[in-house]
């Protein structure tokens, strides 16, 4: 429990740092460091998790990952804005363009689990499909981040003005030091993390899905989480929007296929086999917030409603414990 809390801290500070070196470096520069550093924390949890053997958890904050930030982060900024500043527009066309890019990248990511059920069932070629996939996903990170610096004004924010959002006063050398050295106690704490888990669940009695699916994302996350919520609750639900979609893009081109190449480095093999209510969950999840994205504007009800399909299936995937 303490380690989650210290982690949660550090992932604040990561976040803080971030922001301001993209406040220092330009927008085009700012999206790229806030692609790449968004999800450390949950990158460096992960990573230590496989190192472990828990490849059911690691997969499971994989999915957990993209539907949090799709149902309970894009409601929970949705219905504090609509609450706060009722109806909110957003450029629909942009919108429209990175939900269709989430889209690709979680067909894409769970391509291998389809494969699996035609009849590729054997666990090497599960994994070496997985790796294939997983150096394609690569390449799609690589264009989409081309594509943000190239294109600024088509992506989520681009064209609006960042003021507000500049971080903390630090200078360029400040904001580095902070950054590297919250990644090596992140580091640190992650391990402590990884090694409570199995007693963790022993104790509550959770499976590891659930852990992973709710539990991981959750601390890896929340800072933020809540930045995501501030920028709704300030009127700035396209900077919250590209927060959640940039984010569940990231974990789908880069996190994933990452974490499966390393599975080869430290000898524990992942593939990209998800259970069927885990890619149920992130088909749901992107579906209908790619149907929020079509019409340009939101209000507090649809953010309330997200919420809700989140609880659901975290009530789904706590009661699935049941039968594993």
């Amino acid at each position: 429990m303490v380690a989650a809390i210290a982690i949660l801290g550090l992932a604040w500070v990561v976040g803080l740092s971030t922001e301001r070196l993209g406040a220092l470096a330009g927008p085009q520069v700012g999206g790229i460091l806030n692609a790449t550093f968004g999800n450390i924390a949950e990158l460096i949890i992960a990573f230590f998790a496989l190192q472990a053997g828990l490849l059911t958890v690691v997969k499971a904050s994989l999915t957990g990952s993209i539907i949090g930030n799709l149902l309970l982060v894009l409601g929970a900024a949705v219905l504090a804005g609509g609450l706060r500043n009722g109806l909110q527009r957003f450029s629909q066309r942009i919108a429209g363009s990175n939900a269709a890019l989430l889209v690709l990248a979680a067909t894409g990511l769970f391509i291998p689990g389809v494969f699996a059920a035609s009849g590729g069932s054997a666990q090497g070629v599960r994994v070496e499909e997985s790796v294939l996939v997983a150096g394609v996903l690569i390449v799609g990170y690589a264009l989409s981040l081309v594509w943000q610096f190239t294109n600024p004004e088509a992506t989520l924010g681009g064209h609006e003005a960042s003021e507000g959002h500049a971080g903390p006063p630090w200078p360029v050398r400040t904001a580095v030091a902070v950054l590297l050295v919250a990644a090596a106690l992140l580091a640190v704490l992650s391990e402590i993390l990884v090694g409570s888990i199995g007693p963790f669940i022993d104790q509550f009695g959770l499976s590891e899905l659930f852990v992973g699916v709710i539990l991981i994302p959750t601390i890896g996350n929340l800072a933020e989480h809540i930045v995501a919520v501030q920028l709704a609750y300030k009127n700035k639900l396209e900077f919250a929007m590209a927060v959640c979609y940039g984010s569940s893009l990231q974990v789908a081109l880069f996190v994933a296929p990452v974490l499966v190449l390393a599975g080869l480095v430290v000898g524990q093999p992942m593939d990209l086999v998800f259970a069927p209510l885990e890619i149920a969950a992130v088909g749901v999840a992107v579906g209908i917030s790619a149907l929020i994205a079509l019409d340009g504007e939101s209000n507090w009800l649809e953010g309330a409603l997200l919420m809700l399909v989140y609880l659901v299936l975290a009530i789904s995937f706590f009661e699935l414990r049941v039968s594993i």
